[in-house]
């Protein structure tokens, strides 16, 4: 430790063999003792050798934390006379300052205000304490352990080291074009996806896709379904658009079409899940997606259609994207989206949309206006990975286990739950619904299932809150991400919490 030798600078204190350099420390309290209003305005400071006398260091070190506090405007260096604490305002709530009023919080915009009603103070909690984990009925997880890591690893290293210059300089914001056409290739044949390279965005996963549509399509006080219940990201987008909600129910035949007719003739963009609505499960038929396409080109609207795991369906093929549809105007009115974030991980952060010929320069023009395309060396690898086959390979591999670990979960749930909870079945995906009593505290039920080590969504908080009615309770399970060992645990803890929650109410 360095003492100052002069009561007038006592609380400089300097650690000889600290991370920082002394003249980064003596730079760094001067400029504290500034902001805190311990040194005042005008306040006269010793020279650089009376400085260096009093700390016992050299000259040199009190030069440069002079220079480097004059280059930032915290002092006033003179010729020839000694420097001066600049007029610099002290920080609030500190010396000169505490007699002022506090200040205000920062004003946020309507948008982040909507924003945050929006986001369960829970699950922001955890996002910003970065709480990566992977446990038991966690939601939107992929089984880590099934990836094909090795293949994964030989695709990047050998794209980075085959990284030409025109590839170091890629711009374009719709992505790397090998991308866009492997991806265009794979739903043409998984999904019956009919478009051109030149419709293809390349995005950061889903989520960035949907937040791009947001700002292309949407003006503040626009009307925009949203099928109900459904993601809470999803409606949070929306919301950050400053458009206007319109939540339409989900039954087993997909979204109401009729219903959000009613509710909002003229909105603008229809959000919908035609192959597998999260989280029910629920597949728009062949009718409803018609009506829906019928409703589209009348109201002059687009459906964007996301396709939450549309490729992991257990009985039959997988159903085609609105896109392969032969119906007139379907190719002017459907935005698809997609990811790779559930079927290889989500750290991985490429997903895709594509749109209609018409929209491809607005939309690019918006696109560059924010962002660009995720890493080309990503997007590269990827591009490999799927030319390859190995994509097809690891989805083949990714169904057959998370059909078995859904029959599991299902059979054991069903042995163990009391009857008043009731179980629905997926034909695809990798999330199920439990039905709980209505006078059940899914939300409660959840973080008890936390403190026992399982993860699980309360179904309420999917719903959209309307006047006057309730929101059905229930959970939202994740099936996929775990093996089978582990699942029935899980699945052994979720039915005591469960049937220990329902009975204190029925006594009660």
């Amino acid at each position: 430790m360095v003492p100052a030798r002069s009561a007038s600078h006592a609380f400089l204190r300097l650690q000889r063999g600290a991370p920082a350099t002394l003249a980064a420390q003596l730079v760094e309290q001067l400029r504290r003792a500034v902001l805190d209003g311990v040194l005042q305005p005008d306040h006269l400071l010793p020279s650089s050798r009376e400085l260096a006398r009093e700390l016992g260091v050299s000259r040199n070190t009190a030069v440069a934390a002079y220079e480097a506090l004059a280059a930032d405007g915290t002092i006033v260096v003179r010729p020839r006379r000694a420097p001066v604490v600049a007029h610099v305002p002290a920080r609030a709530g500190q010396g000169a300052a505490r007699a002022q009023p506090a200040a205000s919080a920062p004003r946020l915009s309507k948008s982040a205000r909507r924003l945050a009603a929006v986001v369960p103070p829970d699950k922001l909690d955890a996002l910003l304490e970065s709480r990566a984990r992977s446990r038991p009925f966690g939601v939107g997880l992929p089984d880590l352990e099934l990836l094909p890591w090795r293949i994964l690893d030989r695709c990047l290293a050998r794209r980075f080291r085959a990284m030409s210059a025109a590839d170091a300089l890629l711009d374009d914001p719709r992505g790397a074009p090998l991308l866009r056409r492997a991806v265009l290739h794979h739903v043409a044949v998984a999904r019956g996806v009919r478009a051109t390279v030149d419709q293809v965005f390349i995005t950061e996963g889903s989520q960035a896709a949907i937040d791009l549509c947001c700002r292309a399509l949407l003006d503040p006080g626009d009307a925009a379904w949203v099928e109900d219940p459904g993601p809470l990201a999803l409606r949070a987008a929306v919301r950050m658009a400053g458009a206007r909600l319109v939540p339409i129910p989900v039954d087993e035949d997909g979204v109401r079409v009729d219903v959000g007719a009613r509710r909002a003739p003229r909105a603008r963009v229809a959000f919908v899940s035609p192959a597998y609505a999260f989280p029910s499960g629920a597949r728009l038929t062949l009718p409803r997606r018609i009506e829906l396409l019928a409703w589209a080109g009348r109201a002059g609207a687009v459906v964007v259609e996301i396709d939450f795991e549309g490729e992991l369906r257990f009985d039959g093929s997988p159903l085609p994207s609105l896109l392969g549809l032969d119906t007139e105007g379907v190719k002017d009115r459907v935005i698809h989206v997609g990811s790779f974030s559930r079927s290889l991980f989500p750290g991985l952060r490429l997903g895709f949309m594509i749109v209609p010929p018409a929209l491809v320069r607005a939309v690019a023009a918006v696109r560059a206006a924010s962002t660009r395309s995720p890493p080309y060396l990503l997007q590269a690898a990827l591009a490999d990975f799927i030319d390859e086959g190995h994509f097809a390979r690891h989805l083949r591999k990714l169904k057959q286990a998370t059909r078995r670990r859904r029959d599991l979960v299902l059979a054991e749930l069903g042995r163990l739950l009391p009857g008043a909870v009731r179980a629905r079945a997926p034909a695809g995906g990798s999330v199920l619904t439990l039905d709980l009593p209505a006078d059940a505290d899914d939300v409660a039920i959840v973080q008890a299932l936390a403190a026992r080590g399982v993860d699980a969504l309360p179904l309420s908080r999917s719903a959209a809150a309307r006047a006057g009615a309730s929101r059905a309770p229930g959970l939202i399970l994740g099936f996929g991400a775990h093996a089978e060992p582990a699942l029935l645990e899980a699945a052994r803890t979720l039915a005591a919490v469960v049937a220990r929650a329902i009975g204190a109410r029925e006594r009660r």
